[in-house]
């Protein structure tokens, strides 16, 4: 079940650069806790960084949600198209989880997982490496959650 929490939560991002500024702003007001949808996905070449694609997630899937409680867990409630064609649940599961601000390390139920980019209502993180364009290098596959 842990596979599909990380799965899921990976399943798209963009990356964004800072100024000193947004970097007061990224730290001093960044919250994980609350209620974050999937929107996107994002596929970064493992080559050179360029963007393979960039699309989003079928309306299925973006009715998730992902409920970083302040207790430190996190409520997920994963939503996917069954083979009638019917958009349902796959369950609700609760994992303790952790967040490394100055890092940028988001732990979940004991597995690290990469933050590219946050803002008060976006988060970018890597959910895995697979070689999508087939050159031999695996690419970076990021999702982007926003939070309502």
């Amino acid at each position: 079940m842990k596979k599909i929490i990380l799965l899921a939560l990976a399943s798209g991002f963009v990356f964004n650069s800072c100024t000193t500024d947004d970097e007061d702003d990224f730290n001093n007001e960044f919250s994980l806790v609350g209620v974050w949808q999937p929107s996107r996905k994002i596929v970064m070449s493992g080559d050179d960084g360029v963007t393979i694609y960039n699309t989003n997630f079928d309306a299925c899937y973006a009715t998730s949600t992902f409920d970083f409680r302040a207790n430190n867990t996190v409520v997920t409630n994963i939503f996917e198209t069954n083979i009638s064609g019917t958009c349902a649940s796959t369950g609700v599961e609760t994992s303790p989880y952790s967040y490394d601000h100055d890092n940028k390390k988001l732990v979940i139920d004991g597995e690290n997982i990469e933050v590219i980019s946050r803002t008060s209502n976006e988060l970018q993180f890597v959910s895995h490496y697979d070689d999508v364009d087939g050159d031999g290098t695996d690419d970076k596959i990021i999702y982007v959650l926003f939070k309502t």
